[in-house]
């Protein structure tokens, strides 16, 4: 399996497989159509849009009435942002490449966020047992698509951060 982001001078280049990019469509849709309805009882919404205010129903409800529209919006412009960014991928050797330049990369790790806070609020995650599912079960499909997900991101924080960022352990195992 080979590296998808990596770094090109100012730029951060993505080469998807035409396979990802078609997951990555999907699960754009899904979440587009998710935020669309906004049920306020959908996991997925309660997931992508926690209680702010711990504690305090009134002030956390009246926190959601003033905040609720900005925040949807934000999260669908990621994903329609997400979605005008594959459509500029060219292929290229079999691949679909793509420079994420500005924000771009930013935007895409957080986009990227939000489509395994979804899966993982679809297939209620905090409830599972990962090793307990058998191999044959339709969950282990929805687990590997977040596990990737979760290691795009990976290369993508590696980068944002650099190579100096980079912690390591001193002798006795603290962090310095």
């Amino acid at each position: 399996m080979s590296r998808v982001f990596q770094a090109r001078g100012d730029a951060i280049r993505a080469q998807f497989e035409p396979q990802e990019v078609e997951l990555l469509r999907t699960l754009e849709q899904g979440v587009s159509d998710t935020l669309a309805h906004a049920d306020e009882t959908d996991p997925v919404i309660e997931r992508l849009f926690p209680t702010a205010v711990a504690g305090d129903d009134d002030a956390d409800a009246e926190l959601r009435r003033l905040l609720r529209d900005e925040l949807l919006e934000a999260r669908q412009a990621g994903l329609r942002a997400l979605i005008e960014i594959l459509d500029r991928a060219r292929l290229h050797r079999g691949r679909l490449r793509v420079d994420l330049t500005d924000d771009e990369p930013l935007l895409v790790l957080g986009v990227l966020n939000d489509l395994r806070l979804a899966i993982g609020a679809r297939i209620g995650i905090e409830h599972l047992e990962r090793d307990n599912i058998p191999d044959d079960d339709a969950l282990q499909y929805r687990l590997a698509v977040m596990d990737h997900l979760g290691w795009w991101q990976e290369q993508l924080l590696v980068l944002l951060d650099g190579p100096d960022e980079v912690r390591t352990t001193d002798e006795q195992g603290d962090w310095p």
